[in-house]
């Protein structure tokens, strides 16, 4: 019996270290590779998708500031009469010209450029002529000096 046992034993053992039972190094390694590539697909997958999502968020992006300046383009091509409260050719007496309308409380003074390089600065601006010399009158109403004051069109 103890022959047998001791028989049994080195069988064992001698098998036990034989491809046969263990599997081939190839099959593991194949695998092993297997599992890697998957792993890369996986990642290239998620980096595609990631890319994907920031080129659509970009394109959102930039179709909505596109929507806003043309709202805008629309808003004052419709509103092309302007109340002028002064004409400058220097840059610099336009800025502080409109710095000092809006201290006399005037809403949203802008500057506007005219064709023959003189800056202009608006206190409004409507869609019609008739509605742009109204407002000039009721400012003319409410001054104690009066202010010299014309209707520009802008033809842009």
């Amino acid at each position: 019996m103890r022959k047998l046992l001791i028989f049994t034993l080195l069988l064992a053992t001698t098998f036990a270290s034989c491809d046969f039972f263990g599997g081939s190094k190839k099959d593991k390694a194949a695998d092993t590779l297997a599992v890697w590539q998957a792993k890369q697909d996986s990642i290239k997958k998620a980096e595609m998708e990631r890319d994907k999502k920031l080129e659509e968020a970009r394109r959102a992006k930039e179709k909505a500031i596109q929507d806003s300046l043309n709202r805008i383009r629309e808003m004052e091509a419709r509103n092309r009469f302007h109340v002028i409260i002064g004409s400058f050719k220097v840059p610099s007496n336009a800025d502080d010209f409109h710095a000092q309308v809006s201290q006399w409380g005037f809403q949203n003074p802008k500057i506007i450029e005219s064709p023959n390089n003189f800056r202009m600065v608006s206190v409004a601006a409507y869609d019609t002529y008739s509605k742009a010399a109204n407002e000039i009158l009721r400012i003319q109403r409410n001054q104690e000096q009066p202010m010299e004051m014309w209707v520009y069109e802008n033809r842009k």
